[in-house]
């Protein structure tokens, strides 16, 4: 596989680089600045730099690495997890626009798959979609219905993968988010 990751240099998106690379496929990791490019290459994967919000530089992107797969993990939250809703402004236009740019591109180069990472609390409850309360999880649903939306039409192959916060051994927000479930500081958040 060709395999394009936006978000590449994040909290998942290095490990899934790493991985992949290291299954034998050719991976390009997406970034906004090359301030992660020696992180990236230390995957083994190549490096493309392009702010997901600038459509024609996305699109010249995804075009240079004519990949068969592309994996969305666009966010912009802050290193130890959002702690309030402003946090989440950036990553809110990535779930919206970059998901539309990134759609966009991956269709008109003939991607077979797109992969979008999304947000577990949010699902459907018993097969009821819960509604969107606040900007953030409006942002999600709107991410979560282009790649279906696009899917449905026949575009491209779209999958939603709908995980937690967690992110693994050693993310910073994942070692502060367990420390807030040990001292029962953790906000739960119930669809009443």
């Amino acid at each position: 596989m060709d395999v394009f990751i936006a978000g590449g240099s994040g909290a998942i998106g290095l490990p899934l680089a790493r991985a992949l690379a290291a299954a034998g496929h050719r991976v390009i990791a997406l970034t906004r600045s090359g301030a992660r490019q020696d992180d990236i290459r230390a995957t083994g994967a190549s490096v493309a730099i392009a702010d997901a919000l600038d459509p024609d530089a996305l699109a010249a992107a995804v075009a240079a690495a004519r990949p068969t797969h592309v994996v969305h993990l666009l966010t912009a939250l802050p290193k130890d997890g959002p702690r309030r809703a402003s946090d989440l402004a950036e990553t809110n236009r990535l779930r919206v626009d970059g998901t539309r740019h990134l759609l966009a591109a991956a269709i008109a180069v003939g991607a077979r798959r797109f992969i979008a990472g999304s947000f577990a609390p949010l699902s459907p409850r018993d097969g009821v979609a819960v509604e969107p309360r606040d900007e953030a999880a409006a942002a999600v649903r709107s991410m979560e219905c282009q790649v279906i939306g696009a899917a449905r039409q026949g575009l491209i192959e779209g999958s939603v993968l709908r995980y937690g916060m967690i992110y693994g051994p050693g993310t910073s927000s994942t070692v502060s988010m367990l420390a807030m479930v040990r001292k029962r500081r953790l906000p739960v958040i119930r669809g009443d």
